[in-house]
């Protein structure tokens, strides 16, 4: 015979004695073994062997003086769970009451999401993205056919014909995660499912290249997938699933990866390497800017020294989370924080781009002319930073840091890949393109005034920029 639930009356009585608890614990307030007794429908001696055993851990006795403590982490029905005479149920009241099925699915969805994890912080493999993703999907997969399990939704193909599962190798062929994401989300489209699209192309790009040097390009991204993995799980199965508590903030180091091996590689995979960057800055290009700015789509922090060493702080690290309240502070941050620098270690220049790079780069994506003089009016039209006055010393005063940032060093602006896909993006449009290139309206004031019949004439462009004498000459004030 089936095991029976409690009562309909001892329920109400233990939902009574989980608020009564509920709500001495938030003001701080003492009570008696009688207080709770009256406030439950609980006997003296009732109280009396509940303190003894289901209430120990959360109720502190001093005497005839009782106080709540640790109330706050159960919901209602986990303490229902606390107070069962299933010793299978009390013993891990904060476990959720499952299916069989739903459980098996769920522990899949985290044990692969943890492995992910594993991949993607060991500091000994090279194979991080790949592997982090591979995983990753089978992580969301199951993780969704354990919500279309609770749910009671079939989650298998059938025959169009019979209506019948279809089957592989003798086993129903469920959907996969692409299909998952159609039937969960429908028409709709968000950050989470653009990120989720963006990880389903990209492991079909590198399941056959080798291309670790990805890993900082879309380290972002990966670390959105992690967390939009576990809010989903905990919205849907509670937080006894969550693998929050196993996130850690990584050691960083001033260096990405320095080892002469992975150099050689990176030469020897460059094409891979090269068609894999070229997808993600296409589908970044392909968003709207509320869903590529989106945390949710792509997860970016601002890791800064804390200089003062004061023995009182708690944390070396803290977490500031987006809300509607700080939106305003952080992008104010955002466009304030130039360069980072501790007592000993200089920042350097690490993912940013020279103005030849930038040319290059959007020249090739575009697949039309583009050099330094279009370059030159870019910056200046779209207002990435001011010009330097002759003689003068670049400032982060007026620049916008999303684009580039000042090098004191050797006194020019550096760009940002941001730069180049808001370029590429921006000159797509054929008109666009047409008034920065060909409007000679817009050719800088330091431009060389050549006059028919007297010096030398300029020599003609190529993609790549001036060959042989240059229509421009680089002074202090035409510097980017």
């Amino acid at each position: 015979m089936p095991r029976r639930g409690p009562s309909a009356a001892n329920v109400e009585r233990i939902s009574r004695a989980y608020a009564f608890l509920a709500e001495h614990e938030k003001r701080g307030a003492s009570f008696s073994i009688d207080d709770l007794g009256g406030a439950a429908g609980w006997k003296h001696d009732t109280v009396t062997a509940y303190l003894t055993k289901k209430l120990a851990k959360i109720v502190q006795r001093n005497g005839q003086t009782l106080r709540a403590a640790g109330v706050s982490a159960y919901t209602k029905e986990s303490f229902l769970r606390l107070m069962s005479q299933r010793n299978d149920l009390s013993a891990d009241p904060q476990k959720p009451t499952l299916k069989p099925e739903v459980e098996c699915l769920l522990r899949k969805a985290r044990e692969s999401a943890l492995l992910a994890l594993q991949i993607y912080n060991n500091p000994t493999i090279a194979f991080r993205t790949e592997g982090f993703s591979v995983m990753m999907v089978i992580a969301w997969t199951a993780l969704f056919h354990a919500i279309f399990e609770k749910r009671g939704q079939s989650y298998c193909y059938t025959d169009p014909a019979t209506g019948k599962p279809q089957t592989r190798d003798g086993d129903m062929k469920a959907w996969e995660l692409s299909e998952c994401l159609n039937q969960f989300y429908g028409g709709t489209t968000s950050p989470i499912r653009t990120n989720l699209t963006f990880f389903i192309r990209l492991r079909n790009k590198i399941e056959h290249r080798f291309v670790p040097e990805i890993d900082p390009t879309v380290a972002g991204e990966c670390q959105s997938l992690l967390l939009n993995f576990d809010e989903l799980l905990v919205a849907e199965f509670g937080t006894y699933f969550a693998i929050r508590e196993s996130l850690a903030i990584p050691l960083q180091t001033a260096h990405v990866r320095v080892d002469p091996t992975l150099t050689a590689l990176k030469k020897l995979q460059a094409r891979h390497f090269e068609e894999v960057n070229a997808f993600v800055a296409d589908f970044r290009a392909s968003l709207p800017p509320e869903i590529l700015d989106d945390q949710k789509f792509c997860f970016k922090v601002f890791l800064i020294p804390r200089l003062a060493n004061h023995a009182g702080t708690a944390h070396p690290i803290d977490f500031v989370q987006v809300t509607p309240e700080n939106e305003g502070e952080l992008a104010q941050l955002n466009k304030k924080i130039v360069a980072i620098k501790d007592r000993h270690v200089a920042v350097a220049n690490a993912g940013h781009l020279k103005p030849s790079d930038v040319v290059t780069q959007v020249a090739k994506r575009l697949g039309k002319l583009f050099h330094r003089t279009h370059h030159y009016r870019a910056w200046q039209h779209y207002e990435a930073h001011r010009p330097t006055k002759k003689g003068g010393n670049v400032t982060s005063d007026g620049c916008n840091t999303q684009w580039c940032l000042p090098d004191p060093v050797h006194n020019d602006y550096v760009y940002t890949p941001a730069w180049v896909e808001f370029l590429v993006k921006k000159l797509a449009d054929a008109a666009e393109y047409e008034s920065l290139t060909r409007n000679r309206s817009a050719v800088p004031p330091t431009a060389t005034k050549w006059k028919a019949g007297k010096g030398k004439a300029p020599r003609p462009l190529t993609s790549n920029g001036y060959d042989g004498d240059r229509a421009v000459k680089d002074t202090g004030s035409s510097r980017g």
